[in-house]
């Protein structure tokens, strides 16, 4: 788990009821949109969040994301496989079933329970459960949009207009054995498919997607968290992997990059192809990086949202006269030599900014000689937008 995460944890952890209800509608809709934009998007190895690095209890029956995948085909391939339109509304319905139970994680007898009237907000994607037992309070759940759309659609239509707030009404025996059915055409083993397994397999999606422990149970309904932490369990091969990828990332942030600024993002300005952001430091230092608007959007940057920018040495240029080196690069800092160290062929020069950030560039030999520079020199470091690094860790 990343310090990130252990401190959104911490924060979780201190909300009341109330409060941890609406974070678990924000989250579940943040899930939601992730899967309208790719379902079942994987992280690559290299970028993988530190949520995913667990193992799930073999007595924990779920689905990974392919299986989760070839059922949901089965269901589309069977309904559009109905010889006339009366069982392809009837297998429609099943399969908006399975699709509630699939994206809610809801228990069988909930999703029988839900009236598509009165219990979804299209408004705010959310289906409201009221919980299997009399004690249990109702609970608000977001779901993908484009299921509540399949869902809407049926409902709207004149031939099923007997169905209106009953469609998810069906006989629990019905649906299990569908859900055997389907389970058998798309190659898995019906053991494995049920009601049950299928919540499982939401609650480790959520997991594995970074959502917070309490924010899950809230989903799921669970009186205790000590309940959803059941699905994931941290091996002595899982902490190592997490702490050597902690170490690792701390060692490369340390080396690849000499210049370092913190900072929040003051501004955004995109065009056809790039994006230039500006971020200011806390000691009023203004940056500029241009990135890619591909990079931009992995990044989910917006104004406001802590930063870090990085700049390695060998990009960083040195100059004793602001207007005489005058450069394309658009950031210029005033600073002063705090000390030279060389080899004959490369000099590092460090220096500190007037607001005293240290700063770093490497130069040549010849380049020292010709601007005369000594210990204590005032200077100016430029470096180009296009070189400076943009880091959300």
């Amino acid at each position: 788990m990343s310090t990130a995460e252990e401190n959104i944890f911490d924060l979780v952890n201190r909300l009341d009821a109330p409060s941890l209800r609406r974070l678990c509608d924000q989250a579940g809709a943040a899930l939601a949109r992730k899967d309208q934009e790719g379902p079942h998007r994987r992280l690559s190895q290299g970028s993988a969040c530190q949520a995913a690095l667990f193992s799930v209890p073999k007595d924990i029956r779920h689905l990974d994301a392919d299986e989760l995948d070839r059922l949901t085909k089965a269901f589309v391939a069977w309904r559009d496989a109905a010889r006339t339109p009366s069982i392809r509304r009837a297998r429609e319905r099943m399969r908006l079933v399975y699709a509630m139970l699939r994206v809610s994680g809801a228990k069988l007898g909930e999703v029988l329970a839900v009236n598509e009237r009165t219990d979804i907000d299209r408004a705010r994607s959310t289906v409201r459960f009221a919980g299997s037992r009399e004690d249990d309070s109702p609970r608000k759940v977001v779901v993908p949009r484009d299921f509540l759309d399949d869902v809407e659609r049926f409902a709207a239509s004149p031939v099923n207009r007997a169905l209106r707030g009953e469609l998810f009404r069906l006989d629990p025996g019905f649906v299990r054995r569908k859900l055997y059915e389907q389970a058998r055409r798309a190659g898995l083993p019906p053991g494995r498919v049920s009601p049950t397994s299928l919540r499982h397999s939401r609650a480790v999606e959520l997991l594995r997607s970074g959502v917070p422990l309490p924010v899950v149970q809230m989903m799921l309904g669970h009186s205790s968290v000590v309940l959803t932490s059941i699905y994931c369990s941290f091996s002595d091969t899982d902490c190592q992997r997490i702490v050597s990828r902690c170490v690792a990332k701390e060692t490369r942030m340390k080396t690849s990059a000499r210049n370092t600024f913190f900072g929040t993002v003051s501004s955004v300005r995109k065009s056809p192809l790039f994006t230039e952001i500006s971020l200011t430091t806390a000691t009023g230092e203004e940056v500029v990086s241009v990135i890619t608007n591909e990079s931009f959007e992995r990044l989910g940057l917006s104004e406001a949202d802590p930063v870090t920018a990085l700049v390695k040495a060998p990009w960083v240029l040195v100059g004793k006269d602001e207007f005489r080196a005058k450069t394309s690069a658009r950031n210029c800092f005033s600073g002063k030599v705090t000390s030279i160290r060389g080899d004959g062929v490369a000099v590092e020069i460090m220096g500190e900014l007037l607001s005293g950030t240290p700063m770093c560039a490497l130069i040549t030999a010849e380049s020292v000689e010709s601007l005369d520079l000594k210990e204590g020199d005032p200077v100016w470091f430029f470096f180009k937008a296009f070189s400076v690094i943009i880091n959300v860790q």
